[in-house]
C-alpha cells in the first residue's frame, strides 16, 4: 500500500512510500481509505514542531493522519462480518497509537469508526474527524446552558467553524472573531454578532456586543490574553493551544479531540442535513502528498486541504 511516510523533519523531505500493508488486530477492522484531512496536527508532526510530545521510543517515519473515510474491506477477529463494506468515518488518536490514516489501508479499532451514508463526498466527510471532534469536546466541557453567550476566535477555520454551527445549534449566542474580511462567513454559519480579529480593542469589541463580558470562550486562534479580557468575571476559557493566565475567577482549562462515536455519527448527520458546512479547499492525490502539505503551510485558503485514495 501507499502512505505519506515522515522519515526526517521539514516539508521538504515528505515521503509517499509503499509499505506492507496492515492485517486487523482483534476488535479491529481494515479500511480502504477514500479522504484524509491534512490538519494543523499533521502539520506540526511534518515539520517536527510536536517532536518532543511524541511517545518515548517513537521511532520515525511516521505516517501521518488523525481521521478518514472509506470503506471496511476485512473484519478481525471479534468482530462482526457483516461490517465489510460498510462506508465509515474513523479516527485515530495520533499521539497515542502513532497509527497514521494517511494511507492506502488503515486498521482501526471498531470503536473508532462510525457507518456513514454516501450522500456527502469523501473529501468533505473526512474534514468532519478531527476538527469536528475538537469543536464538539470543547463546547461539551464549557457545559454552557441554552442562551449563554459564548465567542469563538478563529471562527471560520477548521475548528472554530465547526464550533459556530455546533453552537448555534445548541441555542448559545455565539459572538465570532474573525479577521476583517470574513465576518459575513461567520454570520452564514449561525453567529449572532461578528468582531474583528485585527482590533486592538478585541475585548471592548466583545464587550460592546455583550456588555458585562461573554459567559465563556473557545479559542482556536492562540488569542489567548486579548480575547481572555472579553470574558466575565467568573466565566469560562477554553483552549485548543495555548492556556493564559487566569484573572478575574475565570476557569481556564484546555480541551482536545477525542473519539466519541455518538459525536461523530451527529456530525455525520448534520452534514448530510447541510447543517454542517464541511468546506474542502484543495484536494490532492496521494502521491502529491507534499504539495498538499505546501498549499496547507501557506494559510491563504479557506477550507481544508484532503488527501485523496484511488478506489481498488
Amino acid at each position: 500500500m501507499k502512505a505519506v511516510r515522515v522519515g526526517q523533519f521539514g516539508v521538504g523531505h515528505l515521503e509517499v512510500s509503499e509499505v506492507a500493508d496492515p492485517s486487523p488486530g482483534q476488535g479491529e477492522v481494515l479500511i480502504t481509505v477514500e479522504a484524509a484531512t491534512v490538519n494543523p496536527a499533521d502539520f506540526a508532526v511534518v515539520t517536527g514542531a510536536v517532536a518532543a510530545r511524541l511517545p518515548w521510543g517513537a521511532a520515525r517515519p511516521y505516517t501521518p493522519g488523525w481521521d478518514l473515510v472509506g470503506r471496511v474491506v476485512e473484519a478481525g477477529e471479534s468482530v462482526d462480518p457483516s461490517v465489510v463494506g460498510s462506508r465509515v468515518l474513523g479516527f485515530s488518536l495520533w499521539f497515542e497509537s502513532l497509527r497514521g490514516t494517511q494511507a492506502s489501508l488503515v486498521a482501526l479499532p471498531i470503536g473508532n469508526i462510525v457507518t456513514v451514508a454516501d450522500d456527502v463526498p469523501s473529501a468533505q466527510l473526512t474534514t468532519v474527524g478531527l476538527n469536528g471532534l475538537t469543536a464538539w469536546r470543547g463546547l461539551a466541557d464549557l457545559k454552557l446552558a441554552e442562551g449563554e453567550s459564548l465567542v469563538i476566535t478563529g471562527a471560520v477555520g477548521g475548528v472554530g467553524g465547526f464550533a459556530v454551527e455546533l453552537a448555534a445549534a445548541r441555542g448559545f449566542t455565539v459572538i465570532g472573531v474573525v479577521r476583517e474580511g470574513g465576518k459575513q462567513d461567520v454570520l452564514n454559519l449561525g453567529a449572532a454578532a461578528a468582531v474583528s480579529a485585527d482590533s486592538a480593542e478585541l475585548a471592548e469589541a466583545v464587550r460592546a456586543v455583550v456588555p458585562g463580558g461573554a459567559d465563556a470562550l473557545l479559542d482556536t486562534a492562540s488569542i489567548a490574553g486579548p480575547a481572555l479580557a472579553g470574558v466575565r468575571d467568573g466565566g469560562k476559557y477554553v483552549t485548543v493551544t495555548q492556556l493564559p493566565t487566569p484573572e478575574r475567577g475565570i476557569d481556564v482549562f484546555r480541551s482536545g479531540g477525542r473519539m466519541d462515536a455518538p459525536a461523530l455519527t451527529a456530525m455525520a448527520g448534520m452534514a448530510s442535513s447541510g447543517r454542517l458546512h464541511t468546506p474542502v479547499a484543495r484536494t490532492f492525490g496521494i502521491d502529491d502528498a507534499r504539495a498538499a502539505y505546501m498549499a496547507f503551510a501557506e494559510r491563504t485558503r479557506r477550507g481544508r486541504i484532503v488527501l485523496s485514495f484511488p478506489r481498488t
